[in-house]
C-alpha cells in the first residue's frame, strides 16, 4: 500500500520530507501542512464542515520506511522479451492499420468533393452558356419581329406572311454600292505595301515557326458538341461554329468568352471582320452580328440552301455569300436589315463548295465540286477568269494578303499554290497524302511569308517560296480552322 500527501497527492513513500498526521487522521508532508497553515490563519484545511484552529504542537511525526522495492521486471527471459516485442509490433501495425483506413477515407471524402465542385462548376457554365444564347435569339427575335412590323405595315396579308426571301437578280452591282467597293479599294491598295512592310517586320523567323508546338486546349461549346465546324479570326476575336448550333466568340487578350450566336441550322460558315460576325447554316440561314456585344444586325433565309461560305466584304457593308447551287450573293447590310443586292451566277451549272474574298474587295473566288476556281470580278460584274488543274473537288481556299498568291485546297488532299498574275500554279504540297489524309482549312500569315494548311492528320505550315514543311503538328481530330 503506497500513502501519498493528503494536500498534494505526492507520494510519501519516496519522498524525503518530513511525515506528520493531523488529529482528524491526515497524513500530510510537514512543509507542505505548515505553509498551508499560514496562509488560512492557523485553521485545520480538513475541517469543512466547522472551523477548527491547528498548530505545529499538535502535529504527530510519523517514521516510514523510505525502501522501495522495484517492481518486478517482465522480461527476464528471452521468451517474455520475444513476447513484449511481438506486443509491440501487433499494437504498431494496428495503429498503422487504423491509420490508413482514416487516410483513404479522407482520400474518398476529398475526390468526391472536387467531383462534386468540378460538376457544379461545368452546370454553372453551361447554364450562362444557355442563358446568353437565350438572351441573344430573344433580342434577335424582337429585332426581327420589329423590322418586320414596321415594312408590312402598309403591304398585303399574302405579302406579310411571306418570310423568306429568295429573289434573283442579274449579274450587276448597283452604282452607288459599286462605288463604296472601288473606294475600299483604293484605299486598300494603297496601304498594303506599308501593311505587308510592319506585318513582314513582326514576323517571326523560319526557325521559330519550325518550334512551334501545341500548348492548351479549350472548349466553350456545350458539352453535347462532338465537332467544331468553322473557325474565324480577326485580332484577339476568335469564333467557332460547332455541331452544337452555337457560335462562340472568344477574347484571346481578355480569356473571356464573349457572347454566343444561336442558329437555326447547323453552322456550315463563320467569319469576323472588324466589327461584324457573320454565321451562315446548312438550312438557308445567315445572320449578321456586332462583335462588341452580339446584337443582332441583320439576317436573311435563302431557302434550305447550304451556305458553304460567307464573308464580311471589307467595306463593312456588304456581306458576300456562296451558296452550293452555284450562285455568289452579295448582300447589303443596312437599317436592320440583310437585303441582297445582286447574284452572281454563270452560264452553266455548278456546285460551289467554297470561296474567299479577295484582301482589296473587288475580286471574289469560289471553288467548284469539279475542281474549278471561278473568280468573280465586281468591278467589271462579269467572271473574269476560271482557274483549273484536275478534278479534284475543291474543299478550301485562302488568298494572300499581298494580293497576288491564292492557295487552294482539294479533297485528293492535294494543296496548290496559284499566282494570280500568271493564272498558274506556282508549288503544289501533299501530293502523295504523305503529309495530311485531308485538307479542310487553309490560311496565309498576315505577312504572307508562311501558309497553314490543316485537316485529318494535323497541321501544316509552309514557307512561301520555299514551299518545304517548315512544321507540322499532328492532333488527333481533323482541324477544321486556322488562325493566325
Amino acid at each position: 500500500m503506497s500513502l501519498t500527501c493528503e494536500l498534494s497527492g505526492e507520494p510519501i513513500a519516496t519522498s524525503k520530507e518530513t511525515i506528520v498526521a493531523t488529529p482528524s487522521g491526515r497524513i500530510c508532508i510537514k512543509r507542505i501542512l505548515l505553509q498551508k497553515l499560514t496562509e488560512n490563519g492557523g485553521m485545520d484545511p480538513f475541517e469543512t464542515i466547522r472551523e477548527r484552529p491547528l498548530s505545529e504542537d499538535q502535529l504527530i511525526e510519523l517514521k516510514i520506511n523510505n525502501t522501495v522495492v522495484p517492481p518486478r521486471p517482465q522480461a527476464t527471459s528471452l521468451p517474455n522479451l520475444l513476447s513484449l516485442i511481438q506486443n509491440e509490433y501487433d499494437a504498431l501495425v494496428l495503429e498503422l492499420f487504423e491509420t490508413r483506413k482514416a487516410l483513404e477515407d479522407t482520400r474518398r471524402e476529398l475526390s468526391q468533393a472536387l467531383y462534386q465542385n468540378d460538376a457544379a462548376v461545368r452546370v454553372v457554365a453551361r447554364l450562362a452558356m444557355e442563358k446568353d444564347a437565350i438572351q441573344h435569339e430573344l433580342e434577335r427575335w424582337n429585332a426581327s419581329v420589329g423590322a418586320a412590323s414596321k415594312e408590312t405595315n402598309d403591304e398585303p396579308e399574302s405579302k406579310r406572311r411571306k418570310v423568306v426571301v429568295d429573289t434573283p437578280l442579274s449579274n450587276d452591282l448597283p452604282e452607288k454600292d459599286l462605288a463604296e467597293m472601288v473606294d475600299t479599294w483604293k484605299r486598300l491598295h494603297s496601304q498594303r505595301k506599308p501593311m505587308l512592310k510592319a506585318a513582314s517586320a513582326n514576323a517571326p523567323p523560319r526557325e521559330t515557326v519550325a518550334s512551334y508546338t501545341k500548348t492548351t486546349t479549350k472548349n466553350w461549346h456545350k458539352s453535347t458538341c462532338r465537332n467544331v465546324l468553322c473557325m474565324a479570326s480577326h485580332g484577339d476575336l476568335l469564333a467557332t461554329a460547332a455541331d452544337d448550333k452555337q457560335v462562340v466568340v472568344y477574347s484571346s487578350e481578355d480569356e473571356i468568352v464573349k457572347f454566343t450566336i444561336s442558329t437555326k441550322g447547323i453552322p456550315s460558315c463563320v467569319d469576323i471582320y472588324e466589327s461584324l460576325v457573320v454565321v451562315g447554316d446548312n438550312k438557308g440561314h445567315v445572320v449578321v452580328c456586332s462583335s462588341n456585344d452580339g446584337s443582332t444586325l441583320g439576317e436573311i433565309t435563302l431557302n434550305d440552301t447550304q451556305m458553304v461560305n460567307c464573308k464580311v466584304h471589307p467595306t463593312t457593308k456588304h456581306i458576300c455569300i456562296v451558296r452550293s447551287d452555284g450562285q455568289v450573293l452579295v448582300c447589303a447590310l443596312g437599317e436592320g436589315k440583310l437585303s441582297i443586292v445582286t447574284e452572281f451566277k454563270g452560264d452553266q451549272p455548278v456546285e460551289y463548295t467554297c470561296g474567299a474574298v479577295h484582301p482589296d474587295g473587288l475580286l471574289y473566288a469560289a471553288g467548284t465540286s469539279t475542281g474549278e476556281i471561278h473568280m468573280w470580278d465586281f468591278k467589271n460584274r462579269n467572271l473574269a477568269s476560271t482557274m483549273k488543274d484536275g478534278d479534284d473537288s475543291v474543299t478550301t481556299i485562302s488568298f494572300s494578303d499581298n494580293g497576288y498568291h491564292l492557295a487552294t485546297g482539294h479533297a485528293s488532299a492535294k494543296v496548290r499554290f496559284w499566282d494570280l498574275r500568271k493564272q498558274e500554279i506556282i508549288a503544289t504540297m501533299n501530293g502523295d497524302g504523305s503529309l495530311l489524309q485531308s485538307i479542310s482549312s487553309i490560311s496565309y500569315d498576315p505577312s504572307g511569308k508562311y501558309a497553314a494548311f490543316g485537316g485529318k492528320g494535323g497541321l501544316v505550315v509552309t514557307t512561301v517560296k520555299d514551299w518545304g514543311t517548315t512544321l507540322k503538328i499532328e492532333v488527333d481530330n481533323p482541324v477544321s480552322g486556322i488562325g493566325w
